[in-house]
């Protein structure tokens, strides 16, 4: 194993370079203790990613470090929630006695309040791992101690915060929703509005429903969000609203959003820019308003909202020469996504200027680990579909 070269991409952050170097390692090397120091660097680091390929490839979690740390409860010491979560991803009979997930529990609850080394991970999320790990423990806590965990940060950014909010997601439950239906109705406290709303969008998933059934609550749900489309001032509660609204409506009501497709706040057009469709759905009459504002906001200056609108016009058999022209205006976008979805959306209309697009960006990937080369292989597919069927846009 060429560990120093690993070790030099792990401390620049450089995961890309960590994968390609790992592609030529041996299961034996794999076993070695080169790998131990490897994915204890990776820890140390916060690079989850390496930490999860590691410990997916059979990199031992639980043997001690060189220092004699034991890595789990190093980890959750520390809050450092995504590594104990790779470090914990094969760990098997969580429930036994001395399970890593009850070690780490017990480790992450006796850390809060202490002088902890969170120099690893400046934004440490000891409560999410308590929730998380309550949660694969069958320790159900009531919505309000959630929220209570959530708040103590108060930043919808924090995983203390995704924590909360995604394990009540995972209930999917009529009681869980009238819970977040009852905050979100109450003004006085912005943060807990913005944990309930939060809340009701992720519930929308219907996580634990099955995936050809609605949630219960859709119908509620829907007429409760319709009218914060018109009436919420918060730009983040307002994002949420519409995230969480298009997921309960019906598609061709998609269209409510459209007001907000020019806020001044590009989280809010960003959630536009993701929640509309070209579909059929969409009547006549408010299909070139749907287009309308997918091209402008293709021309956002946020680069991912703008990645997010031109991805919409690959999914879409619409074709005109406006919008070609706004695709060919972004064949030299400075966000790379947003070049290969603008290429990709002309290429998929027969457009050579497409083709030729996507053809230079493929010469410069150099592997299936290259940014892009995930993208560029559906887009293969997608257009080889096209050429099999005739199904050509018009």
């Amino acid at each position: 194993m060429h560990l120093s070269p690993m070790l030099a991409a792990i401390e620049r952050g450089d995961d890309d370079a960590v994968f390609e170097l790992l592609d030529g390692v041996t299961a034996d090397e794999l076993a070695s203790d080169d790998a131990l120091t490897l994915l204890a660097a990776a820890a140390h680091a916060g690079r989850h990613e390496v930490v999860d390929w590691l410990v997916q490839w059979d990199v031992d979690a639980t043997r001690p470090w060189a220092d004699g740390a034991d890595p789990v409860m190093w980890a959750a010491e520390r809050g450092m929630y995504w590594v104990l979560l790779a470090l914990l991803s094969r760990s098997r009979d969580p429930l036994s006695a001395d399970s890593p997930h009850r070690r780490a529990l017990r480790t992450a609850q006796d850390a809060i309040g202490s002088k902890a080394d969170t120099r690893a991970d400046p934004r440490p999320a000891h409560l999410a791992i308590i929730t998380d790990l309550e949660a694969v423990l069958g320790i159900r806590r009531p919505p309000d101690e959630l929220m209570a965990r959530a708040l103590v940060n108060a930043d919808p950014h924090h995983d203390d915060w995704f924590a909360s909010v995604h394990q009540l997601g995972f209930r999917a439950d009529q009681e869980t929703f009238d819970w977040a239906r009852t905050v979100a109705e109450n003004i006085s406290s912005l943060s807990r509005r913005r944990f309930a709303l939060s809340t009701l969008n992720f519930l929308g998933f219907g996580l634990d429903v099955h995936k050809d059934e609605e949630p219960p609550f859709t119908r509620e749900a829907a007429e409760f969000l319709r009218p914060l489309l018109d009436t919420e001032q918060d730009p983040h509660a307002l994002a949420t609203v519409i995230d969480a609204f298009t997921g309960y409506c019906h598609r061709e009501e998609v269209t409510a959003i459209l007001v907000h497709a020019d806020h001044a706040d590009p989280y809010v057009r960003r959630s536009v820019a993701a929640n509309l469709y070209i579909t059929t759905a969409i009547g006549p009459a408010e299909l070139p308003d749907v287009l309308a504002a997918l091209m402008r906001l293709a021309t956002d200056p946020v680069p991912e909202t703008r990645t997010t609108a031109l991805h919409k016009f690959t999914l879409s058999a619409v074709d005109t020469p406006e919008l070609r022209a706004v695709m060919a205006a972004h064949l030299a976008d400075s966000h790379f996504d947003a070049r290969i979805e603008a290429a990709a959306g002309l290429a998929l209309r027969g457009d050579e200027r497409g083709l030729a697009a996507l053809d230079a960006i493929r010469s410069g990937i150099k592997n299936h680990r290259s940014p892009g080369a995930g993208r560029l292989t559906d887009i293969r597919h997608m257009l080889k579909v096209r050429a099999e069927t005739g199904d050509q846009c018009h």
